[in-house]
Parts: structure tokens; C-alpha cells; sequence
């Protein structure tokens, strides 16, 4: 088996804002893996998404890896998820909305919470677009575009990370979760997963 060439692929805001501990931990794994580092501005997530992937699919990559500009995983998880050998595969990240969860979902349409996080790798309906890797056929099987947002109810929409897992396994594909594999996520100058396992150890 010849060595994975990942391109790690960072959709940015408008303003280029990063959590330094997220730039340092690209300039650390992408220098010593001699991988590739691809960020992009302008427009929102999925545009820059899909930006990403274009580029992906014009070099000779045979997994991309997407994280957000406020998430990081710890140093060789990139390894640990590509080791799964999955079609897609994530981590997961802690998040905030009315409680906190996990991102990704292993029922359709039901958020993992805090203390039902499954033990090792477990097949799942969605997953988050941090730490989410993809194997180089996925992209080239599904047409652009590849992540969009799409229309669920009445103001409002599915995430393009989510639209994407159910582009993908209408194509037949298979996403996984990895929950060894956790993501940091400063938002806004919180830091969600201190917040999150705090909660946990209250529960």
C-alpha cells in the first residue's frame, strides 16, 4: 500500500480568522507529513468546500481532511482516521445549541449527546464537517457540487456537511465515526470541549 497523500482543507471566514492553536497544529502535521495545506476564503462553507475539492481532484491526493478554522484534533489523528479505512470518517467535535452535542449523527436526523458517545468506530448516517476525511473515489463518484446547503423546512437548512453524508450514501458509500479521535473547538473564544466534558462529569 503506497503512503497516503492527504490534502488538509480549511474553508475560512471572510475576514481570514483562525484559532492559532488550529494554524499551528496544520503547520505541525502538514510539515512533517509532507502534506498540503489548502485554505480558502470568499464566499460560505460549501463554496469554499467545494473550491477545496476542485483542487483535491487536480493534484494526485488519495484522502482530503476538513477542519474548520476554530477546531483542531491532537497530533497523528489524521493517521488514526485514515488507519479506519473508511469511505468517510470523522471524529468527533463538541457543539452548542440549546445543549451540548456531538456533531455527527449515527440515528437520521437525532444529534449524539454528551454521554451516549459510542465506544470504538461505529457506522453513522452523518457526520461533522471537523475532522472529516474523505477518500479520494467519494469525491470523484459525486458531482459538483459536492457540499451545499439544502432546504429542510421553512427557514431553514441542513448543514452542507450533513447534505453531503446523504449525497454520499444515496451514492452508495459508507460513513463512519471515530470517537477516539475529539476534537478541540474554541468558538468565539469559548472553548466548547472543556465546557462539554465539564458537563459530562456532572451527568
Amino acid at each position: 500500500m503506497s503512503e497516503p497523500n492527504v490534502m488538509v482543507g480549511v474553508p475560512m471566514t471572510p475576514n481570514m480568522s483562525a484559532d492559532i492553536r488550529m494554524a499551528f497544529w496544520c503547520y505541525q502535521e502538514v510539515g512533517e507529513n509532507g502534506w498540503h495545506l489548502k485554505a480558502e476564503r470568499g464566499g460560505t462553507a460549501a463554496r469554499n468546500k467545494n473550491v477545496i475539492i476542485n483542487d483535491f481532484l487536480d493534484g494526485d491526493y488519495t484522502h482530503l481532511f476538513f477542519l474548520n478554522n476554530d477546531t483542531w484534533p491532537d497530533e497523528g489523528h489524521i493517521k488514526d482516521l485514515i488507519a479506519c479505512d473508511k469511505d468517510i470518517v470523522s471524529g468527533i467535535t463538541p457543539s452548542f445549541y440549546d445543549d451540548f452535542f456531538w456533531m455527527g449523527q449515527i440515528v437520521k436526523d437525532v444529534q449524539i449527546k454528551l454521554n451516549e458517545v459510542p465506544a470504538q468506530l461505529t457506522q453513522a448516517v452523518r457526520a461533522g464537517g471537523p475532522a472529516m476525511l474523505i477518500k479520494r473515489k467519494v469525491l470523484k463518484a459525486m458531482k459538483f457540487p459536492w457540499f451545499d446547503f439544502e432546504q429542510v423546512d421553512v427557514g431553514a437548512e441542513k448543514s452542507e456537511d450533513y447534505a453531503f453524508c446523504d449525497k454520499a450514501i444515496e451514492q452508495g458509500f459508507e460513513v463512519w465515526i471515530e470517537p477516539k479521535v475529539v476534537c478541540h473547538h474554541n468558538h468565539n473564544g469559548v472553548d466548547i470541549l472543556t465546557m462539554a466534558k465539564a458537563v459530562q462529569c456532572q451527568n
